[in-house]
């Protein structure tokens, strides 16, 4: 590993199909779903409608959040440029080494999207709280591989300190194994 060398984790085909699957589909299956209770040959017309409607709302929302991750912004979620100076970005975001606090992969609490994804967060030492998209088409295996690798050696020791208290010594034993027989990135 160089110093200052660009290391992307990009995301997985399979992951952006089923989120398609799960966001569109859930739309275009609403809109069968209101379409088969506006006929009314069914007793159940009803809840047809009832569920139809909330799968419309539901696919419409997802879709929209998600849709980045359709495009090309979708390919690359997030970048490390390696080193001591080094730093983690997206398209839009970045922090470096030296201010990160704490960072995990998790739910944002306090927003919409939240509800949905998982976003990388960064807590930094200022107090910031910095999202990195996700759109839940990263594995969480290559979220930490990309850390263990090429972020935890350069954080500070209260920044190693809270990556490493997310895991019992077994899960983070087992995944390091994994990492070095099996390295994704």
């Amino acid at each position: 590993m160089k110093n200052n060398e660009v290391i992307q984790v990009k995301s997985r085909m399979f992951f952006r199909i089923w989120l398609f699957l799960a966001t569109g589909g859930a739309f275009i299956a609403g809109m069968w779903l209101v379409s088969e209770a506006l006929t009314f040959q069914s007793k159940y017309a009803l809840l047809y409608l009832g569920v139809g409607l909330m799968a419309i709302v539901y696919g419409l929302i997802t879709l929209f959040m998600a849709f980045p991750a359709f495009t090309s912004r979708g390919n690359v979620i997030f970048s490390v440029k390696t080193g001591p100076d080094g730093e983690i970005f997206s398209r839009k975001r970045s922090v470096r080494f030296p201010e990160i606090k704490r960072m995990y992969m998790g739910r944002h609490r306090y927003s919409l999207k939240g509800i949905f994804f998982e976003d990388i967060i960064i807590e930094k030492i200022d107090g910031k709280v910095v999202r990195l998209p996700t759109w839940n088409i990263i594995a969480h295996p290559l979220f930490f591989e990309a850390v263990e690798c090429y972020i935890l050696p350069h954080l500070k020791e209260e920044a190693k300190s809270n990556w490493i208290s997310q895991f019992t010594e077994v899960q983070r034993n087992a995944y390091l194994k994994e990492f070095e027989n099996n390295p994704k990135l």
